[in-house]
């Protein structure tokens, strides 16, 4: 069994629930009552976030069901209803969640205490073991792309953090000023960086040497940023 690199855990992802009072405040009993309420409701919602990140964000299967959910989560149909009202309410969540953690990765791009080059090195890296650990993002992206759902909360904030995070970044490491010819080379990059890692979820072998061992990961990477810079010195000599 492959073993994740990363080290977040599935729990810090969720967002606190917040709980109405079942008693008047002030009430006999009634903080008890809401911290017991609180605890039970956040714990069940908790558990069905981990079991649909699971099956969507870790094992990519988007057409999973409310009822399997349920069975993973340990809970009723009725409780997923209670908390999510569909199953579309919960896939965006799950969608919410997972493009946070990408948001975290591309903050990487803005750690002044390095150099451009060591910034996208590390952004990459991390994107990278991100998705090893959850290859269903890039399916959901397709999906959503697909789909043309430009109403999609998730989509619209990744698209977002590239242009605003890759590009300046990419930028300061080649000194390119065309936009266009920026634009290129960010998805030169950001390709090089998920293509890999979308075969290598598919197969568990092709390109396994590249993604599973750190210090060839490491390499592949350096290499392909050097591409970029080399290739923008010839596209922009001056």
């Amino acid at each position: 069994m492959q073993t994740s690199e990363t080290e977040h855990s599935t729990a810090q992802l969720w967002a606190k629930v917040t709980v109405p009072l079942a008693r008047p405040p002030g009430s006999p009993g009634a903080e008890k009552e809401v911290k017991e309420m609180s605890g039970e409701k956040t714990d069940t919602r908790s558990r069905i976030m981990e079991a649909a990140v699971e099956a969507i964000g870790r094992e990519g299967n988007l057409n999973v069901t409310i009822r399997e959910i349920a069975e993973r989560a340990g809970v009723n149909i009725a409780a997923i209803n209670y908390h999510f009202s569909s199953k579309e309410n919960l896939i965006a969540e799950v969608e919410r969640v997972t493009m946070e953690k990408v948001q975290q990765v591309y903050n990487l791009l803005a750690d002044e205490s390095k150099s451009p080059r060591e910034r996208l090195v590390d952004w990459a890296e991390g994107l990278m073991i991100y998705l090893i650990d959850y290859p269903g993002i890039i399916y959901m992206i397709g999906s959503r792309v697909l789909q043309s759902d430009n109403k999609s909360a998730g989509l619209a904030g990744y698209l977002s953090v590239s242009d605003t995070r890759l590009n300046p970044a990419v930028r300061e490491l080649t000194g390119i000023m065309d936009e266009k010819l920026l634009s290129f080379k960010a998805l030169q990059l950001l390709s090089g960086v998920v293509y890999p890692t979308l075969i290598y979820s598919g197969t568990k072998k092709a390109l396994g040497k590249i993604i599973s061992n750190q210090q060839v990961r490491r390499e592949y990477l350096e290499m392909l940023i050097n591409s970029l810079v080399n290739q923008a010195m010839v596209n922009n000599p001056h």
